[in-house]
């Protein structure tokens, strides 16, 4: 599977989209609290908005895609139109930082995770187009989730670094974060090949 030069896209595309989407899982309560200056209660509250968009819009873009797809639509297009496009927004995570406002960090916290969610639908339905075979499905998906845990271990340690080098400001971080977001968008778009059967190769 490592020789599909599609394989090695997508191990690299999905960890740039873990690498961002894993601030939203470890630092971003800390973002709030510290950043923000969030009390506990308003955690439980603001705090749940950025995910809430993230389901619905996961939801929303799954339900869409599976439609397109059944009335004709190309599904190397469809798939990738979410892929590059929703990596793309989750770069929004960018302008969160410099926001005078936390309802305006808010929101482009919400816009990039739920880019992110969205982008993941066509990432997890894309072993199932490239497989040769149906032995195959399992062991890509294996793969690229691999490649995406790396990047849990790695973006939690290369955000708090990043807040100690700077004195707890969130920018560089979340420049860092929007960089991968667009180099994840551009492998989708430029690495990854179309969405169907990669010819079987003997071993």
């Amino acid at each position: 599977m490592f020789r599909y030069r599609t394989i090695r896209g997508m191990m690299l595309g999905f960890f740039c989209l873990n690498f961002v989407i894993y601030f939203f899982l470890t630092w971003f309560p800390s973002y709030l609290k510290d950043a923000r200056g969030l009390d506990l209660a308003q955690l439980g509250t603001l705090g749940t908005l950025p995910g809430i968009t993230a389901i619905a819009g996961g939801w929303i873009a799954g339900v869409v895609a599976d439609r397109r797809i059944r009335a004709g639509a190309d599904v190397t297009r469809v798939r990738k139109t979410v892929m590059v496009g929703g990596l793309l927004g989750g770069a929004a995570i960018v302008f969160a930082a410099p926001a005078k406002s936390v309802y305006v960090a808010l929101l482009f916290l919400a816009i990039s995770y739920a880019s992110l969610a969205i982008a993941a639908t066509g990432i997890w339905s894309l072993p199932g187009d490239v497989a040769p075979s149906s032995r195959h499905v399992a062991s890509i998906g294996g793969i690229q989730n691999f490649a995406s845990n790396i990047a849990g271990i790695i973006s939690p340690y290369v955000f708090g670094l990043l807040l100690d080098m700077y004195d707890g400001s969130y920018l560089p971080s979340f420049a860092v974060a929007g960089v991968v977001a667009v180099i994840g968008a551009l492998t989708y778009a430029l690495v990854v090949g179309k969405a169907e059967p990669l010819p079987v190769r003997d071993s």
